[in-house]
C-alpha cells in the first residue's frame, strides 16, 4: 500500500516527514532555506508495515505541534502552568490569592498582525523588553485615568509575569528564548512619609469604637506589635505566652519579614485582655482559636476587617475627619517609629527599616 500523507515522502530507502514550518516558528525549529524541516524526521524503512510508519508520523507531528502550537508557550499558558507549579504553591496564601487579580494584565488589548488580541496570546519568544516597557507605562496610564494611583499594582503585575517566565525558562523545554523580557525597571512607588501622631491615633480609635468593638483592639495590636492588619488576624491563643518576664506574643510576619516575639507592656497586656474578654460571650475553648473573633465568635476574616475599615473611613469623612483617617498599615510605621528598636517589625534590611521609620528626629541646635 502506498502511504499518502502530506509531507511524508520516500528518501534513500526510508520514509521521512519533512513539513513546511511557519515563519513565526523558524526561530525555534531548524529549516532549510525554503522553510522545510531540516533535517527531516525518519519514520522507518521502505517495506516496514504501513501502520508503523503512520504511528511514527503521528508521534512526530504531535511533537512538532507541542513545540510550535499557537496555544502552547503563549504567555497565558506559561502563567497558567506557573500557578499550578509547586514553586507557586509554596508562596504565602495571600500572595497566591493576589495573583488572581494580577493576571488581568494578560487581557490587555494589543494588535497581532494587525488584528485585535490580548497580550497573553503572545508567544514568549515574541515579547521584548521595549514592548514590556510600553505595556507597563500604558497600564499605569489606564489606572490613573480611572482615578487610581496604579504604581504598586502595575509593578506587581509585571513581577508576576517575571516570576512566571523565570520559572518557565528553568522548567520548560523549547520556549524559544532564555531571556526574561519582564526584568525591567519598575515604576518608583511613592513611600509613606506620614507619621501618625498620638492625637490622630486617639481620634481614629474613638471613632472606630462606634463601628465595632473589635476595631479599636485591632488598631492597638497593629500599633503595639508593629504589624499589618492581616498579621493581627493570624494571631492565635497558642501564640500568647502569659509569662510576665519571658513571655509575649509570637507574631508571624508576612512578605519575607522575620517572625519574632514582642514582650509584654502594660498597654499590650490590656489590649490582649480586652480581646480575650470578647471570647467569654462565645464558645471559644481551643488553644488554636484566633485572638480576634467576629461578632459570631468565629475568626475575623480579612474581608470583614477591610469592610469595617471602609465603614470607619466613611464615618470619619462624614464627620469632617477624612484628613486624619489612616490605614492599619500606617500603624506598622508608627509602631516601628515609636519603638526603642526599629527591628520590631521583623524587617531584615536596614533599607526597609528606614522606609517604615516615619517619625522625624528632633535635635538640639549647637550652643
Amino acid at each position: 500500500m502506498t502511504i499518502k500523507i502530506k509531507y511524508v515522502t520516500r528518501s534513500n530507502g526510508r520514509w521521512v516527514y519533512r513539513p513546511r514550518i511557519a515563519p513565526a516558528d523558524r526561530d525555534i525549529i531548524r529549516t532549510d532555506r525554503h522553510g522545510f524541516l531540516a533535517p527531516p524526521i525518519r519514520l522507518g524503512r521502505v517495506g516496514d508495515p504501513d501502520d508503523d510508519i503512520i504511528d511514527a508520523w503521528r508521534i512526530a507531528k504531535n511533537a512538532l505541534q507541542n513545540r510550535t502550537g499557537l496555544k502552547k508557550h503563549t504567555l497565558r499558558w506559561i502563567v497558567d502552568q506557573y500557578r499550578k507549579s509547586t514553586v507557586f504553591k509554596r508562596l504565602a496564601i495571600g500572595s497566591q490569592k493576589r495573583s488572581a487579580a494580577l493576571v488581568g494584565i494578560l487581557e490587555h488589548q494589543i494588535k497581532i498582525d494587525g488584528k485585535p488580541a490580548a497580550f497573553g496570546d503572545l508567544a514568549l519568544r515574541h515579547i521584548t523588553r521595549p514592548m514590556v516597557r510600553r505595556l507597563a507605562d500604558k497600564r499605569l496610564e489606564n489606572y490613573r485615568a480611572k482615578g487610581r494611583e496604579g504604581t504598586a499594582i502595575v509593578n506587581r503585575e509585571i513581577s508576576l509575569l517575571a516570576s512566571s517566565t523565570k520559572w518557565a525558562i528553568e522548567h520548560i523545554d523549547n520556549l524559544g528564548t532564555t531571556d526574561n523580557p519582564f526584568r525591567i525597571e519598575k515604576h518608583p512607588e511613592p513611600q509613606n512619609t506620614r507619621y501618625i501622631t498620638d492625637d490622630e491615633y486617639a481620634i481614629q480609635v474613638r471613632e472606630a469604637a462606634a463601628i465595632t468593638d473589635y476595631l479599636p483592639i485591632v488598631h492597638e495590636l497593629a500599633y503595639l506589635l508593629a504589624c499589618r492588619g492581616d498579621e493581627v488576624l493570624k494571631i492565635k491563643l497558642s501564640d500568647i505566652d502569659a509569662d510576665p518576664i519571658t513571655g509575649g506574643i509570637t507574631v508571624a510576619r508576612a512578605k519575607g519579614s522575620q517572625t519574632n516575639i514582642i514582650g509584654w507592656s502594660p498597654r499590650l497586656l490590656a489590649a490582649v485582655t480586652q480581646a480575650r474578654q470578647r471570647h467569654a460571650a462565645h464558645t471559644v475553648a481551643s488553644i488554636d482559636a484566633p485572638l480576634i473573633i467576629n461578632a459570631r465568635g468565629q475568626k475575623l476574616s480579612k474581608s470583614g476587617l477591610d469592610s469595617a475599615m471602609q465603614r470607619l473611613k466613611k464615618r470619619m469623612a462624614e464627620k469632617g475627619l477624612a484628613h486624619i483617617f489612616f490605614s492599619l498599615h500606617k500603624l506598622k510605621s508608627k509602631g516601628i517609629s515609636d519603638a526603642e528598636n526599629d527591628r520590631i517589625g521583623g524587617h531584615k534590611s536596614e533599607a526597609m527599616r528606614n522606609r517604615y521609620h516615619t517619625k522625624l528626629e528632633k535635635y538640639e541646635p549647637p550652643r
